[in-house]
């Protein structure tokens, strides 16, 4: 295992998980419009299209493998820039912080539209005992919901802290171990490994894709398949000679198997068809996650690899609207499910209304502010030059 690293800032590894947190509201926005809607969470009466099943399949089948592959490339690479004290300070600043801090505000916000809606019949009317029901029902725990990325990745952090200051010594001193290590620079051994054990771990899911973390428990299931994954994003900064080149060579190539086994996956999943296999369920999930997570990572790094001031923005507005977007899209939704205006239409209302009031809350009351320090931290205002 290496040592060294390079750590310089590798921009297209910043836009692509900017676009990662981006496609979680739209994968919450397609939840209300979807023909097979989750029970307990709004779905607008007048219409419903297999399309958004769809979209939320795509996005749901790779997009947070995804996040923590791109967690652990980070992880190494701010490990090594600035050692295992300075990051654990850097990652409860800009983690633990943020997580703790919105299970007691951003949560109770999310909660709010929902239980706005229902307290008060679709808001036909609002009392002083309402109110007192509201703010009494939207501090009841229901889970940390989207902020369950955050518990885990600081798990995540503590553990590979743990395995980098201890185990590093352990393998050294087991030749065979040592020597399996060195292999994984490989990506002919790598790439197999993966594929065998994120198959094999989403085995220990009952469902056919990965299920939602709902509690401060720790499952193991989560944190063996995610964790998978975030170690793979360590192996790949850590080889980032051996990988980069074959990414950016055959991304297109993965895109497309990705795509078409999805679209197998989604056509049978649709069916609800009891003869299909479990196991050859999990396989086409297996080759769509790692198809899909291996050429979007190459597309980046092929032709969204320039430092670019847009999308360094948009990175740093991103975790914003990932912790902030969830209680506007739910309140969107809820505004505009009764309204007589085609279901297509809605929809684009609860991406663009969401995602713009996330970007103009973010630049006027985060960018430059405490919040934002602790977010991504300290930026400065540009001064106009005459």
């Amino acid at each position: 295992m290496s040592t060294t690293a390079n750590t310089g800032r590798i921009s297209s590894m910043d836009a692509l998980r900017a676009l990662a947190m981006f496609l979680g509201l739209v994968l919450h926005a397609s939840m209300a419009f979807m023909q097979s809607p989750f029970e307990g969470f709004y779905h607008v009466p007048d219409y419903s299209s297999r399309v958004f099943d769809a979209v939320f399949f795509g996005i749901h089948i790779f997009r947070m493998q995804l996040f923590y592959v791109i967690a652990g490339f980070f992880f190494r690479l701010l490990y090594y820039r600035i050692g295992a004290t300075a990051f654990m300070k850097h990652r409860t600043q800009r983690i633990l912080i943020p997580l703790v801090v919105g299970l007691f505000t951003i949560l109770p916000l999310t909660y709010l539209p929902a239980v706005f809606y229902r307290v008060t019949d679709g808001g036909t009317h609002f009392t002083l005992a309402d109110f007192q029901l509201i703010l009494h029902d939207i501090f009841i725990w229901r889970g940390p919901l989207h902020l369950w990325f955050l518990y885990y990745l600081m798990m995540f952090y503590l553990l590979g802290l743990g395995v980098r200051q201890w185990g590093l010594y352990v393998i050294q001193k087991i030749k065979w171990l040592d020597s399996f290590v060195k292999s994984l620079s490989q990506p002919a051994i790598i790439l197999p490994l993966l594929a065998a054990g994120s198959f094999i771990t989403l085995l220990l899911f009952s469902t056919a894709t990965v299920e939602y973390a709902p509690g401060l428990v720790p499952k193991p299931s989560f944190m063996a398949y995610y964790g998978l994954f975030f170690f793979a994003g360590w192996l790949l900064h850590e080889h980032m000679g051996a990988w980069f080149p074959l990414l950016r060579r055959y991304c297109l190539l993965f895109i497309m198997l990705g795509t078409a086994t999805g679209v197998y996956l989604f056509r049978l999943l649709q069916a609800d068809s009891t003869t299909t296999p479990m196991l050859w369920i999990k396989v086409l999930a297996t080759i769509t996650t790692l198809s899909l997570v291996i050429g979007l990572m190459g597309v980046f790094l092929k032709w969204v690899n320039a430092e670019n001031a847009t999308v360094r923005y948009l990175s740093d507005a991103s975790y914003w609207v990932y912790l902030v977007h969830v209680a506007m899209v739910n309140a969107t939704q809820l505004c505009l499910g009764q309204l007589p205006i085609p279901g297509p239409l809605k929809f684009m209302l609860c991406v663009i209304i969401p995602l713009s009031v996330s970007l103009l809350t973010y630049q006027w009351f985060v960018r430059y502010t405490l919040v934002g320090y602790y977010l991504h931290g300290s930026r400065k205002k540009k001064t106009a030059t005459i």
